[in-house]
């Protein structure tokens, strides 16, 4: 025995090899090992899932945020309409109430040109060819100003006595209060002179009403010469508005009214007309017409809508209208001294003058309309207010418009 081990030992020592004691782990030591390694692979691997995990519901959230906040959006907290009706809110900052960046602003998805969307149309209107039809846009709810137009300036038997035919008619749209559009129906079926078209009714939405204005004055009127857009708070002077028309050599052409020239858009949204970038981008609106009152004749008109039909809006709707449209269309607004829309003092003499004035309550209006035709006043001369257009006023809507301080309307070029 002690033999074959020498041999074997001498073997391997021949071979160059010799065999050493081999001192191994234990096994707890193994253990403790295989430990640690596997935590941190495991730990490795569930932050990779965690990241994972953030990155896809990162990547959902945003399709589904645009998606729960509707068409429509509003500024703030605050439950708004949208123009085909509904509410929600947003908290979105400076984002237009009603008119959020990723609400489509395609004029034929509201205005429907393809479709009749008249809900109520007035009875006997343009039978006659008129050579002015004045459309007032109000408010569904305004009916006291409706009714002290129609007792004073608009009224029908007065109208009827003027050396030419001019037809008034009062422009609303739907309201979300069911009782005020019964209220429409029954006041249309007394007065005949309702047109109701069918969109949201609001403040937000009155370039909408505007066009709605030009597609029913186009398709139902047509042949009349003139279009007066003017709203329920202002006092026309329809006479001396026809004496004006008829002293113009051709019924075409004309866009006038109180031109309002280098108005800068504001970025205020806490101003009633903010006016966001993605709604528009240029530093400076072109040249437009203040939407107190504006004429038009019947050719403007069908240019106006035929290419606001294809321009993207905006909702203030007399930059919009007379300013954006009118510039694409290549017309050019024209400043009258007659229109204006600041407040006018109230003075009998001063209205016998003009052809518009604004901020004209329901009572003042009758005042204002008596004492306008009462036989017995006398006056001296036509108002100083008349011939020099009155400065612009630096508060509300011309804050941060004009660049230059005492620049006046009617020297707007």
């Amino acid at each position: 025995m002690y033999c074959v081990e020498r041999r074997w030992a001498l073997d391997r020592q021949m071979d160059g090899e010799y065999l050493m004691p081999l001192k191994l782990p234990s096994a707890s030591s193994i253990n403790n090992h295989g430990s640690k390694k596997g935590r941190s692979t495991f730990l490795k691997r569930l932050f990779l899932v965690f990241v994972g995990v953030l990155t896809l519901l990162a990547l959902l959230y945003v399709p589904v945020y645009h998606s729960a906040q509707g068409p429509l959006q509003g500024l703030g907290e605050i439950p708004i309409l949208s123009p085909a009706g509904g509410s929600q809110s947003v908290t979105s900052v400076a984002q237009l109430s009603g008119w959020a960046d990723n609400t489509t602003r395609d004029v034929r998805i509201y205005v429907q040109p393809e479709s009749n969307t008249t809900i109520i149309s007035p009875v006997g209107i343009c039978v006659t060819p008129p050579i002015l039809i004045i459309v007032v846009c109000s408010s569904v709810s305004n009916q006291k100003a409706r009714d002290a137009i129609r007792d004073t300036w608009a009224n029908k038997t007065i109208l009827e006595n003027y050396n030419a035919t001019v037809e008034v008619a009062f422009l609303v749209g739907e309201s979300s209060n069911d009782t005020l559009n019964e209220n429409i129906e029954n006041e249309s079926l007394q007065y005949k002179d309702i047109i109701q078209e069918k969109f949201q009714d609001s403040y937000n939405n009155l370039t909408i009403k505007s066009i709605m204005m030009l597609k029913w004055v186009t398709l139902n009127c047509g042949q009349a010469k003139y279009l007066m857009k003017t709203d329920d708070d202002m006092f026309v002077n329809v006479p001396v508005l026809i004496r004006l028309l008829q002293a113009r050599p051709k019924a075409n052409g004309a866009l006038m009214g109180s031109l309002i020239c280098r108005a800068k858009p504001i970025t205020d949204s806490k101003n009633k007309w903010f006016m966001p970038k993605y709604m528009y981008a240029e530093k400076m609106y072109p040249n437009y017409l203040s939407g107190t009152g504006y004429v038009m004749s019947l050719d403007v008109a069908s240019k106006l809508y035929a290419t606001a039909l294809d321009t993207q809006l905006i909702y203030l709707e007399d930059v919009y209208l007379t300013g954006i449209c009118a510039r694409r269309a290549k017309l050019r607004p024209t400043n009258h001294p007659g229109f204006s829309f600041v407040s006018r003092k109230l003075d009998p003499c001063v209205f016998r003058n003009v052809i518009t004035a604004h901020r004209v309550s329901a009572s003042n209006l009758y005042a204002m309309w008596k004492r306008v035709n009462n036989s017995t006043l006398k006056c001296v001369a036509p108002s100083a207010s008349v011939k020099k257009q009155p400065s612009l006023s630096r508060k509300g809507r011309n804050t941060r418009y004009y660049p230059d301080r005492g620049r006046s309307v009617a020297k707007c070029v």
